[in-house]
């Protein structure tokens, strides 16, 4: 429900909302150093697994270098330890974790597009190859469906994001999952989208030159929905978090030509379709993340793609549903962008590696958010 914000009183770090008879405090979280990883890593994947540890893989080293390693992350040791190797060198790949706990990494760049696929068991340690994708792509999305099937969608590549695909564990293989419905658009598919599962368990994807669409998995169709209002041709770089009450926050991004990205944030509304302007955010980010907490506030760290000269952030932001404003986070321990966020079943985010692009460097440095709030008792973390 919308609350009237021109009737609550706010400050600079805690909103205080008294419109709907209760009162709900916020207040900014600190960063807290944690282990390295063993390999520098931006452009990788971090996947939170069943039994609470994270993996990441691949990405670009500080060599560069494209990488084929992979790592877990301990919540409990708060360390790093190298875990089996991919088949292949793979950045901006699709990591999904799977019903039975495995994970599906697709795709990627090595350095030229790849199609294969390959499975992580966290019981052994080892990835082993699954069926390949019908087309080569990397900067796709991958969205596990309700069927325990993977949705593979838009990419970085003109000539394969027109081609959405399906991945079926029961048989290790992928197949087309039928065509856009804004097959006009610039590039006939969503560049470099995001893509947020709605509590129907359909799809919401945002990308840049093209029309927002929606999956529906039960139909097997997809359809055009409202265009976003402060960048009605789309945005790329962006990042997007679903919200409490089933509606997606899309912040920042880039046009392909604005130094800095945007500051500009927009809520989805599923119900009609729609966007509706929030915000600004405190920074211009692109490349950046954002993350639901617990409390259903977004957490949304560094970004900044180096355009200009610009230098890369190391602030951090929150978005507060209750009054649609941003407000100060504090500061990382270095500057990130293309970097992981990963929630953690304590509640905390765990952020790792990243680029820096003035001067440039790519980070095994790794830390953590710890929120200053927990939701009340009985509305702790449910499905995200």
């Amino acid at each position: 429900m919308a609350i009237d914000t021109s009737r609550c009183a706010t400050s600079f770090l805690i909103a205080i909302v008294a419109c709907s008879g209760t009162a709900i405090g916020q207040t900014r979280g600190t960063f807290v150093r944690t282990g390295d990883m063993t390999t520098a890593r931006s452009e990788h994947t971090a996947t939170l697994l069943a039994d609470g540890r994270v993996l990441l893989a691949g990405g670009y080293g500080d060599a560069p270098q494209i990488l084929s390693s992979a790592e877990l992350y301990d919540p409990a040791s708060r360390a790093f330890v190298r875990t089996g190797d991919m088949a292949a060198v793979r950045r901006l790949q699709s990591a999904t974790l799977l019903p039975d706990g495995r994970v599906l990494i697709a795709g990627g760049f090595g350095p030229a597009p790849l199609s294969s696929a390959e499975l992580y068991d966290p019981a052994t340690g080892i990835f082993t190859p699954t069926g390949a994708m019908v087309d080569a792509q990397g900067g796709q999305t991958a969205t596990l469906l309700a069927n325990g099937t993977v949705l593979i969608a838009g990419g970085a590549l003109p000539s394969t994001a027109a081609r959405p695909e399906l991945y079926d564990p029961a048989t290790g293989t992928f197949s087309l999952a039928g065509k856009y419905a804004d097959t006009q658009g610039a590039w006939g598919g969503p560049m470099v989208p995001t893509a947020n599962l709605l509590p129907d368990g359909r799809i919401l994807f945002v990308a840049l030159g093209s029309i927002p669409e929606i999956y529906d998995p039960v139909s097997g169709t997809f359809s055009v929905t409202g265009r976003m209002i402060q960048n009605p041709f789309g945005v790329e770089l962006q990042a997007a978090a679903s919200l409490r009450d089933g509606t997606v926050l899309i912040t920042g991004g880039n046009d392909d030509g604005t130094c800095g990205g945007f500051n500009s944030a927009e809520i989805f509304d599923p119900s009609s379709g729609t966007f509706r302007v929030v915000g600004p955010m405190l920074k211009h980010r692109d490349f950046h993340t954002a993350t639901l907490l617990r409390d259903g506030s977004v957490l949304v760290a560094g970004g900044g793609g180096g355009w200009c000269g610009i230098p890369t952030h190391d602030s951090a932001e929150l978005y507060i549903p209750s009054t649609r404003t941003f407000i100060d986070a504090g500061t990382m321990s270095r500057r990130r962008s293309l970097h992981s966020a990963t929630l953690l079943n304590d509640g905390s985010v765990l952020l790792a590696g990243g680029f820096s692009f003035w001067p440039p460097s790519t980070a095994r440095s790794s830390e953590l958010y710890v929120p200053a709030t927990e939701p009340p008792s009985g509305r702790r973390r449910g499905r995200q």
